[in-house]
């Protein structure tokens, strides 16, 4: 138990989100939970929701992807695959065949710690597989060839590897996929050309499907630093919020969706570039394009209403304190001469002699922490240097990389203390 307290503690010292963490220290958010709850109860019992989503807002700091991971724990709990994307240059949300393979590299079952589709294509393409099931689901010829020879009697090998690898999101040349299926079936795979773009709907909707074949209750994905959609031109905003919309649409009834944005997405970028009338304009310009307008106006519209995770209240906040307090004891075996209310009051002061607005909750569980150790390895009361203010990210178009500004505690052999610039949760 001391172990598992430790590396929670550490977890949270230094920034890195664990599962352990997000399921043993709760932040106060079961409002958002509870919503998570009742629209997964409705696709298990076949009743999928009008919106089969969940956006949430905050602050830098205030807890968002912590919640994100307290949803995973959560559905896995409850038998869901869960997939967490962090959207990033690499993982434009305007490209969704970029996004599917890292999607599925991140993707669990529950109960395993290694990810990957593998088991799910395996435990799906059973004995009792029928061919004729896929085919309700009017997926393009290249998914349905793919699907074809995997469930092929004569598939070798290294055959059935390149397919599986394919349906991972490492895409099978139309030539690669061609041989094989002349190998499997003795004749020629007769497909046009298409491009991965137009394909990648079809792969998630494929994989939606062999996650609820496989036995499991649905397919839960999890999107962070959504606000990064303002780094990217009209055009490339345009088409990342058609996507949203897509998830929005219903296309995979066994899939929810939950989106994290930064509370000033709004006023940085929706705002003062128009997006809500400009993109779906953009996207009308365009014959290849237009089938998206909807798609567009409704993803901003619920990112615009996306709820707002508040600060927490002040009992909230000293029950979470206790809970920082009750791990910190077990991780390194001793006992604090004070009690959770007397270090709320000891960790308030200190942020209100050093921050002139609310402290956001990655302050208050990071100057806990090091109030903690201060007591632990000096027995005695820190002395602050600095505490330094959480900035917002800078959502200019085409700009350098901007990570989240965060605060990050270091202590010297003196006991002393300085708040510093570092990634928490």
């Amino acid at each position: 138990m001391a172990g598992d307290a430790r590396v929670i503690i550490e977890g949270l010292r230094s920034g890195v989100p664990y599962l352990d963490s997000a399921g043993e220290v709760v932040f106060g958010r079961e409002g958002s939970i509870s919503n998570m709850q009742r629209l997964m109860e409705a696709v298990e019992q076949g009743r999928p929701p009008r919106l089969p989503a969940y956006f949430f807002r905050a602050n830098y700091g205030q807890g968002k992807t912590h919640l994100l991971y307290s949803l995973r724990g959560m559905a896995r709990e409850r038998n869901w695959v869960v997939s967490l994307l962090t959207l990033s240059k690499e993982t434009p949300l305007d490209r969704l065949d970029y996004v599917y393979p890292k999607l599925v590299s991140e993707t669990y079952i529950p109960g395993s710690r290694q990810p990957g589709c593998e088991k799910i294509v395996s435990q799906a393409l059973g004995a009792s597989f029928v061919l004729s099931e896929a085919l309700e689901m009017e997926l393009s010829p290249r998914v349905m060839a793919v699907l074809d020879n995997l469930t092929g009697q004569n598939v070798k090998v290294e055959d059935y590897s390149g397919l599986l690898a394919d349906v991972s999101g490492s895409f099978l040349r139309l030539s690669e996929l061609k041989n094989i299926h002349r190998q499997n079936f003795g004749k020629a795979l007769k497909l046009g050309r298409s491009s991965l773009r137009e394909e990648v709907i079809h792969y998630f909707k494929l994989m939606d499907w062999l996650i609820r074949r496989a036995g499991y209750q649905g397919w839960l994905i999890l999107f962070d630093e959504v606000e990064l959609v303002g780094k990217l031109g009209r055009g490339g905003r345009s088409r990342a919020y058609a996507n949203i919309g897509r998830f929005l649409s219903g296309f995979l009834p066994r899939t929810i969706t939950v989106w994290a944005v930064a509370s000033n997405f709004e006023s940085d970028v929706v705002v003062p570039r128009n997006d809500r009338e400009d993109c779906p304009a953009w996207l009308a310009r365009r014959p290849k394009e237009e089938a998206g307008v909807q798609w567009c106006g409704a993803a901003v519209d619920s990112l615009l209403e996306a709820v707002l995770l508040d600060p927490l209240p002040p009992q909230k906040m000293q029950s979470l304190i206790g809970q920082v307090l009750a791990l910190h004891q077990n991780a390194y075996d001793w006992q604090c001469p004070f009690g959770a209310p007397d270090l709320y009051e000891r960790v308030m002061a200190l942020i209100r002699t050093w921050l002139t607005r609310d402290a956001p909750l990655r302050t208050w569980v990071r100057v806990t922490i090091t109030v903690l150790d201060i007591w632990f390895q000096y027995g005695e009361e820190p002395t602050v240097k600095q505490i330094e203010d959480l900035l917002d990210a800078d959502l200019a178009e085409d700009g350098p990389d901007s990570g989240e500004a965060a605060a990050g505690i270091e202590a010297d052999e003196a006991g002393q203390v300085a708040i510093l610039r570092q990634p928490l949760f």
